[in-house]
């Protein structure tokens, strides 16, 4: 007759055996069951659309200023060129003919500026082109919220959303500078303030840079000659 604890032995066993079955098994079944699904590519066009958003924002900000800018030089030299005008006809004869030639140069070069300003005005249409960035980034914002909500991870309905955003960029007729888009991208991060200390003075250049120049070289030939 077998001993009764080699007969003990497969009892023991056999329930050893049969705890993982009972209890690892399914547990791993409904691991794979409940598994996430892939939103990299949703997550990633939602990344996109935020910062194209935000670029066009940028860009529809800084046109307009540019446009507020460009008005405000056009004005100030046709003061030069109509104040100087009406000063010469005031004081004609008490003006000796030096500064008489000043005058009427100084004129010349204003009624000039005047013209530059008024064709690049009308080519570039900083106004227009503002308004069509700002629709387009609002459009841009509106998609992208829908996308964060979603997050869809069905390829085919990723690349649904995808058609969506690129109709919405050929929709617009202007597009965002590479200053627009590095601001944006830049977003409100606390570090790497010499980037945008460098990003600020090539703002600062590009907005007010060219009328600036305009608004100081009618002045600076009178101060020269004097």
């Amino acid at each position: 007759m077998m001993p009764a604890s080699e007969r003990a032995r497969p009892e023991r066993g056999g329930l050893a055996n049969a705890h993982p079955l009972r209890e690892v098994l399914p547990a791993e079944r409904l691991r794979l069951a409940v598994a996430p699904p892939d939103t990299r590519a949703a997550d990633q066009l939602a990344h996109t659309m935020r910062l194209v958003k935000a670029a066009r924002f940028n860009a529809a900000t800084r046109l307009e200023q540019k446009q507020t800018v460009s008005l405000f030089t056009q004005s100030m030299v046709a003061l030069y060129f109509f104040g100087l005008a009406v000063w010469q006809a005031i004081y004609f004869g008490q003006i000796d003919e030096p500064t008489n030639r000043l005058i009427t140069f100084i004129q010349l070069v204003s009624s000039v500026f005047t013209l530059i300003l008024g064709l690049l005005e009308s080519m570039n249409d900083y106004k227009m082109k503002a308004h069509h960035l700002h629709n387009c980034a609002l459009a841009v914002s509106e998609l992208a919220q829908e996308l964060r909500i979603a997050r869809p991870s069905d390829p085919t309905e990723v690349q649904e959303f995808r058609r969506r955003y690129n109709e919405a960029l050929r929709m617009c007729p202007a597009n965002h500078a590479r200053l627009d888009f590095l601001f944006a991208k830049l977003g409100t991060k606390a570090g790497n303030r010499p980037q945008r200390i460098a990003l600020k003075l090539r703002y600062i250049l590009d907005v007010y840079g060219l009328y600036a120049l305009f608004l100081t070289v009618p002045p600076l030939i009178w101060w020269v000659h004097q």
